[in-house]
């Protein structure tokens, strides 16, 4: 049975969130981040394969990039008693792999749907959609807002850095926890995910009790080292007292009291 309030990382940007009973799937993806093999292969393995998924009462999907919407998973959950929860336009797509479309809720940002106990938010980020090189942005992008009886979560999905974090945090914070994208930032791409130092001050601008960090260490997806985010942002969160949890792939955790480990200064 799901618990009240735990946390599962998958790797890269998947994970499930267990809160007041009811099990939440985000952005899952067990295989590679590219249409091709070849393109943006893992650097790690899934710590389970999608036949392998407990039972989910939720999936939702932040946006359409490959490396957060993946065709396989949605075709094999498709038949499964789930509620999908996606960014506008986002649902055809899912449509086209077989969920049926009463299973499916599109949300433009500051709209929110519920699920038992769960009031579910779509909010702003600073990113951009498409899978090919004709269907930019033709779909929307989000972050969310995950609220339950007693717990807030908040999910970054992908972003830069913008005056969106003040604002949801001014509008649905605090938060208990806050899932913050660390990884793949790039000078010349500056909206398009966050900086290490600029990881600390949404979380500051949200108002969120603890990070935990995602969107790196399983594909390559930037020109910097593939522990150079978790280092700095493990450094820059200890300077500004903000708890930090980093669990292995795959570990349950309860935030705030499961202890984790800077596993990736063993590898």
């Amino acid at each position: 049975m799901p618990s009240s309030y735990a946390a599962y990382w998958l790797g890269h940007s998947t994970a499930i969130i267990e809160l007041d009973g009811h099990r939440v799937l985000i952005d899952p993806v067990f295989g590679n981040a590219g249409p091709l093999p070849m393109i943006a292969k893992r650097m790690s393995v899934s710590p389970l394969i999608r036949e392998e998924l407990p039972d989910i009462d939720v999936v939702i999907i932040t946006h359409d990039h490959y490396d957060h919407l993946e065709a396989e998973t949605m075709k094999f959950l498709a038949d499964k008693d789930i509620q999908f929860i996606a960014p506008l336009a986002v649902g055809t797509r899912l449509q086209g792999w077989g969920v049926p479309k009463n299973k499916i809720t599109e949300l433009g940002w500051y709209r929110s749907v519920t699920h038992g106990s769960l009031s579910i938010t779509a909010c702003p980020t600073v990113h951009y959609s498409g899978r090919s090189y004709n269907d930019r942005n033709k779909t929307l992008w989000a972050s969310y807002v995950i609220k339950g009886k007693e717990k807030n979560v908040y999910w970054s999905g992908d972003t830069g850095y913008g005056e969106h974090f003040k604002e949801i945090g001014s509008k649905y914070g605090p938060f208990d926890l806050a899932f913050m994208e660390i990884d793949a930032w790039n000078n010349g791409w500056p909206n398009t995910h966050l900086f290490p130092e600029q990881v600390i001050k949404a979380c500051q601008d949200v108002n969120a009790r603890i990070l935990f960090p995602i969107h790196f260490s399983t594909f390559d997806l930037a020109l910097h080292p593939w522990d150079e985010s978790i280092n700095m942002v493990a450094d820059l969160a200890a300077q500004n007292n903000l708890e930090l949890i980093t669990p292995v792939m795959g570990q349950k955790v309860i935030p705030g009291e499961t202890k984790t480990t800077e596993w990736w200064m063993l590898k």
